[in-house]
């Protein structure tokens, strides 16, 4: 006779050693809930934290090595702009998508010729999948992360090759578990040794420092 489990015989010996067959299957059931319930879920963000972000990059850019470097000079203006962009949201209570997504077009204007390209495509991508409607949490930062890398394409400039490398490696530990400020970290280290961009490692490095907090 059968002694698959579900057959009467496999029924009739596990209610002989005391357990309810109509409890079979439901410990691993249990077990992939439970693991499912200690998964942490991402945090959401709010318009405050993305105007400390802003503000720590442009402080950042005021004690780079080369603070008189066109580029370092547009830095430190396109991100007062955003940072001021991010607080009028704070201030009239916007949420955090509506803040990411004005402080990246308050940016857009002060792209230094030359590695304008990739800034502009980048911030532009990056706004516009800050939907205000969007949830702002941090997968909403990954993926407008990975879209400026996605819109930056086969520019080879420093920046744009900072971008694309920062932007998948940051995709690809998130999507492998990582939570955001451990797979940023490990972006960072891995941009620098592969597409180093002092301009481009200020910015993730400061926004790094906010993320600790």
């Amino acid at each position: 006779m059968s002694t698959e489990p579900g057959s009467a015989r496999a029924l009739a010996h596990q209610l002989a050693r005391g357990i309810d067959p109509d409890a079979l299957g439901r410990d691993a059931f249990g077990a992939d809930m439970a693991r499912a319930a200690d998964m942490p879920e991402p945090l959401l963000l709010e318009a405050g934290c993305v105007r400390a972000a802003y503000e720590a990059i442009a402080a950042a850019g005021e004690c780079a090595d080369a603070p008189d470097d066109a580029t370092f000079v547009s830095l430190r203006a396109g991100a007062r702009a955003a940072a001021d962009a991010a607080r009028v949201a704070d201030e009239i209570g916007a949420g955090a998508a509506l803040a990411l997504r004005a402080a990246a077009r308050a940016w857009y204007p002060y792209a230094v010729e030359g590695e304008s390209t990739s800034w502009k495509v980048g911030l532009k991508a990056f706004s516009e999948t800050c939907d205000v409607d969007a949830e702002a949490d941090q997968n909403l930062v990954v993926r407008g992360v990975w879209a400026a890398g996605a819109a930056a394409g086969r520019d080879d400039t420093a920046t744009g090759r900072a971008i694309r490398a920062f932007a998948d490696e940051l995709m690809g530990r998130t999507t492998a578990g990582e939570d955001l400020l451990t797979a940023w970290r490990g972006a960072v280290r891995h941009t620098a040794e592969v597409a180093p961009d002092p301009v481009f490692h200020t910015v993730v490095d400061a926004v790094q420092g906010v993320l600790t907090r």
